[in-house]
């Protein structure tokens, strides 16, 4: 009943509208895969699907740059102060020229790619478009208006990118030879959310460009090092097996899993919102309060592993007539790659409860980095292992596994923070 009592409290006003406003956003971001995937997965041959599955997920790892962790240590510094606009248009021309020059960063590591794969026109060509549409992260305002609590304006400008991208996808994508155009509508998204989102920044709350020395941009590219490099092992939890895959298996079979895959990134996109909407209560009750921070987070894990336990179990008992609904026999026939994978998304949830929710937003950002700079390592024997002895089977198994040493090491770091405490 206090459990309760707690997450009703905090469902009043502001966060009620942010969590109804991010979910529309994950609702559209669901359906849109339900209807596009299965599009593709017909209109496309499984090798070209594998191109474009390995061009995305190399195309993640320039994102995770681009972005660079300013989602949560830029979100926290504007949570802390959402009404001081001199400083948060300071922030916003830091992190603005940051971001440009780790987006020219990631663009140089994709001419060097493409200088490796030549001889794999789709995909390394592929990855060259995106990355330089992911200049278009430069402009992205996620973070301020997730620090301000008013994540309305997040939804309105990615439903209205997406679904103009969405209809120009089935009008220009018609087969393999439109593998091309297919990248560059995936990837410019950031562009056109980006410019609606600085248009009402300034228009409402006046955010505007400052002049910043470069040291300035050299500090708050420190300030996020450590949130970065967190961000950057999440991704490869996620991303390392389709890597190696991409490496060691054939396109079509790399194709396969990486359609596969989506239907647990589904449930990922579900958990997202409640994420974001949790992490600046998190913030401040953790500024108030460790312990009492610790059992607001607590107490709503337990009803949100619940929820998402209990779907993961309905999709894995009904998961080959899905798949084979979805994408077809050819698919359905690796449906059993899906329930670890399912698996690990609830682990996952579990460990943004402990890593997020308690760790980065109490502050404690060295102890979070340590966890995932170990845990990184151990996720990248664990995939080539498992990948070099099941291959595509060890690729869905290696990330739950690695998921799990996860959790350990953070209920560790909470336990010994929380002894510090004690001895204070």
């Amino acid at each position: 009943m206090d459990t309760i009592k707690l997450i009703i409290s905090q469902i009043k006003g502001k966060t009620a509208k942010n969590g109804m406003w991010l979910y529309l956003l994950q609702i559209f971001n669901t359906v849109i895969p339900l209807v596009t995937l299965p599009y593709f997965a017909r209109v496309l041959s499984t090798e070209t699907n594998g191109s474009i599955v390995i061009a995305l997920n190399a195309y993640g790892y320039l994102q995770v740059l681009v972005e660079y962790g300013f989602a949560l240590s830029a979100t926290r510094k504007v949570a802390l102060a959402p009404d001081d606009i001199k400083r948060t248009s300071n922030l916003f021309t830091r992190v603005f020229f940051s971001r440009i020059i780790l987006a020219s960063i990631g663009m140089a590591i994709a001419l060097g790619y493409w200088g490796i794969y030549h001889d794999h026109p789709e995909q390394s060509i592929c990855l060259l478009i995106m990355s330089a549409c992911s200049y278009g992260y430069c402009l992205q305002l996620n973070w301020f208006f997730q620090g301000i609590q008013d994540m309305k304006y997040i939804s309105i400008t990615n439903i209205i990118g997406r679904s103009t991208l969405v209809l120009l996808t089935f009008l220009l994508v018609k087969s393999r030879e439109d593998i091309y155009i297919y990248a560059v509508l995936t990837a410019i998204l950031p562009f056109f959310s980006g410019i609606i989102g600085l248009i009402i920044a300034r228009k409402k709350y006046e955010l505007r460009f400052v002049k910043i020395s470069f040291q300035e941009v050299i500090d708050e590219l420190k300030d996020g090092f450590l949130v970065f490099t967190t961000s950057l092992s999440s991704k490869v939890f996620g991303a390392i097996g389709v890597t190696l895959l991409g490496i060691f298996c054939e396109k079509s079979e790399v194709g396969i899993y990486g359609y596969i895959q989506r239907i647990p990134n589904v449930m990922v996109m579900a958990w997202a919102p409640i994420a974001q909407v949790l992490y600046p209560i998190s913030s401040q009750r953790m500024q108030k309060s460790f312990a009492d921070g610790k059992r607001f987070v607590y107490s709503v894990r337990k009803i949100i592993i619940i929820v998402f336990a209990l779907a993961a179990l309905l999709i894995s008992v009904f998961s080959n007539p899905l798949i084979k609904f979805a994408f077809g026999e050819e698919y359905a026939a690796r449906s059993y790659w899906v329930i670890p994978l399912l698996a690990w998304v609830v682990v996952s949830i579990n460990n943004n409860f402990l890593g997020h929710q308690i760790l980065l937003s109490s502050g404690h950002d060295k102890e979070y980095s340590k966890c995932f700079q170990i845990n990184v390592a151990i996720t990248m024997v664990l995939n080539l292992a498992f990948i070099l002895l099941w291959d595509c089977t060890g690729a869905s198994f290696a990330p739950l596994v690695s998921e799990l040493c996860l959790t350990v090491m953070e209920i560790y770091q909470i336990k010994k923070i929380e002894q510090k405490l004690y001895q204070e």
